[in-house]
């Protein structure tokens, strides 16, 4: 059975070979900066137009995950995102396009993260953190907090700041560094 490391070995090796630009997002970003947690899935940014997509459907079949070409192709359509499953463990990619500022930004700013023997590119505190705000279920909250809880004093406040004003979360921002300052 795959694990999400050998999955994301996999997956990020053949973007980085091919030189198809991404940036890991969600709950894979937050083991990185924040608490590590489990998770099933991986969000995943692609910078792909749609003559890349066969290539990249072929690799995955290849490589044991159920994929179809329709599905990338309505997913980039219709600006939504469409889901590959490994079928050796049931773990997930989630893989979706730049179709907006949020993507914009969480795909400008990426960082590069040693993993393995190699590297995978992993979206910034700051973008995380406005993320998961902006969208903000229970989880969500809990995962900006821990990331903040996590980088408190390495992050640019400035740009969290910013991006908070700009996904128009800038009150929950304020509530979190409260709950987080908290003596």
């Amino acid at each position: 059975m795959r694990k999400m490391r050998d999955i994301l070995t996999l997956v990020c090796g053949y973007l980085n070979r091919q030189k198809i630009g991404y940036v890991l997002v969600g709950g894979v970003a937050v083991s990185v900066h924040g608490i590590p947690r489990s998770t099933v899935d991986a969000d995943m940014i692609l910078s792909i137009d749609e003559k890349g997509l066969p290539a990249l459907v072929r690799f995955l079949k290849r490589n044991g995950f159920l994929a179809r070409l329709e599905d990338a192709r309505a997913a980039f359509k219709e600006r939504s995102h469409f889901t590959v499953e490994d079928t050796r463990s049931g773990l997930r990619l989630d893989l979706k396009g730049i179709y907006n500022e949020m993507d914009e930004n969480a795909f400008g700013r990426r960082q590069k993260f040693r993993f393995r023997d190699g590297d995978i590119m992993i979206q910034t505190p700051e973008d995380l953190i406005a993320a998961k705000l902006f969208y903000g279920s229970e989880q969500d909250i809990l995962d900006a907090e821990g990331v903040f809880r996590i980088q408190e004093g390495r992050l640019d406040m400035g740009c969290l700041k910013k991006l908070c004003r700009a996904y128009g979360v800038s009150r929950k921002l304020d509530t979190l560094e409260k709950r987080v300052r908290r003596p």
